[in-house]
């Protein structure tokens, strides 16, 4: 068990008083997901460590969220803002956040119950490490579960992963856990990208810090129609201008922005086909909307 100073305060409530500076700030932006939210919550309030506050930011939900938290208003922290888009949640509940280590958890996605129990033996072990992240698996409305990231994309890189990171985006936005300290240096979420704006994160964080990889699939990520992920298009031309973003931000790195462009297009073209069985409609709606931004690049 991961000790700071001598050991953890475990707690006999799941959430701290509102004095106590805890550990862990788990921050999770919610947005008309009342009907996976609770299954997302119990997994981050089961998991073995308890040294954490759990930051809900409503993101303007009209849908049953409201009366299904107020069930957890011993155990949370919930905020609500008019609807701005996951970025701007996460980035308010940044600013809220009070712990040493900043998880995010999506609202439909599952934790593993050790998962950040792991994780924060990882920052012990490696201080030098400012990003630690799990491996992860999409799993179907049908229950049926896909290839984890390790398989799909082989041996995870470590350490100073910036040009790894330009070629493949390998890591989930529920894997990760950061040192809040390093938003200081990079700042926080993009809120101009839909979609890519933690790659965006990802790729400034990787040009400073190290990261670590844990290799054990502890995050369960949910593929259903509603899910932000399931609208491909948008995405793609959002990963596409967030290489523009990042092109411009570190010049000396010369990103052969042609090159990692094809590779955009062809991985969310494997993304739709890998996953059509999940949802059909919306998604041949957004390949088709692919292909025909693909012929207007080329």
């Amino acid at each position: 068990m991961y000790s700071r100073e001598s050991e953890i305060s475990i707690l006999t409530e799941t959430m701290q008083p509102e004095s106590a500076t805890p550990l862990i700030s788990v921050i999770i932006p919610t947005y008309n997901s009342a009907a996976f939210l609770r299954q997302s919550l119990d997994s981050v309030l089961q998991q073995t460590v308890h040294d954490l506050e759990v930051i809900v930011v409503d993101d303007g939900s009209t849908d049953e969220t409201v009366s299904l938290l107020d069930e957890y208003q011993d155990a949370i922290r919930y905020l609500r803002q008019d609807h701005a888009g996951a970025s701007a949640a996460r980035n308010r509940g940044l600013a809220e956040a009070r712990g040493e280590f900043i998880a995010f958890q999506d609202a439909d996605d599952l934790w593993m119950p050790e998962k950040l129990e792991m994780q924060l033996a990882c920052f012990q072990q490696q201080p030098d490490s400012g990003i630690v992240f799990t491996d992860a698996r999409r799993f179907l409305a049908s229950g049926e579960y896909q290839p984890s990231f390790k398989e799909q994309f082989g041996n995870i890189p470590t350490g100073k992963i910036f040009n790894d990171l330009l070629a493949s985006h390998f890591i989930a936005m529920s894997s990760v856990m950061i040192r809040k300290s390093c938003f200081e240096q990079v700042g926080l979420f993009d809120e101009s990208l839909m979609g890519s704006e933690d790659y965006n994160l990802y790729l400034r964080l990787a040009r400073k810090f190290h990261f670590t990889f844990v290799d054990k699939v502890l995050v369960h990520i949910r593929t259903h129609g509603n899910s932000l992920s399931d609208n491909l298009a948008q995405m793609c031309e959002d990963e596409i201008k967030n290489l523009d973003k990042i092109a411009a931000l570190f010049p000396d790195a010369r990103i052969p922005k042609r090159q990692l462009s094809g590779r955009i297009y062809a991985r969310f073209g494997r993304y739709y086909f890998a996953l059509l069985a999940a949802v059909p409609h919306s998604w041949r709606t957004s390949l088709l909307a692919l292909i025909r931004m693909r012929k207007r690049a080329s």
